[in-house]
């Protein structure tokens, strides 16, 4: 609801609550509200029930694999740019 809808219904002015037009537009949008929280609630049930099945999926394996990798270049790269730097190699270091 706007800040100005709910100011108005709180208001201690009877003339302000007793005004068809804003009880009107609270209600409607109560009405809205309480549609929008039905869809999240179904969406959420929906996605509860749905199986998790994702898990074992290869692609997600490959992109895990693709990470491991990548990650493992870039360490190298960086142990080897340091080396460069400092003038030791990684077989020094261990």
């Amino acid at each position: 609801m706007s800040n100005d809808l709910v100011a108005k219904l709180r208001s201690d002015d009877k003339s302000l609550r007793a005004n068809a037009e804003v009880t009107q537009k609270a209600a409607d949008e109560i009405e809205r509200l309480e549609q929008e929280l039905d869809h999240y609630r179904q969406a959420l049930e929906l996605i509860r029930d749905h199986p998790f099945e994702q898990t074992n999926s290869p692609r997600l394996i490959d992109q895990l694999w693709h990470f491991v990798r990548w990650s493992k270049a870039t360490a190298r790269s960086a142990l080897d740019q340091g080396s460069e730097n400092g003038k030791t190699s990684r077989a020094d270091r261990f």
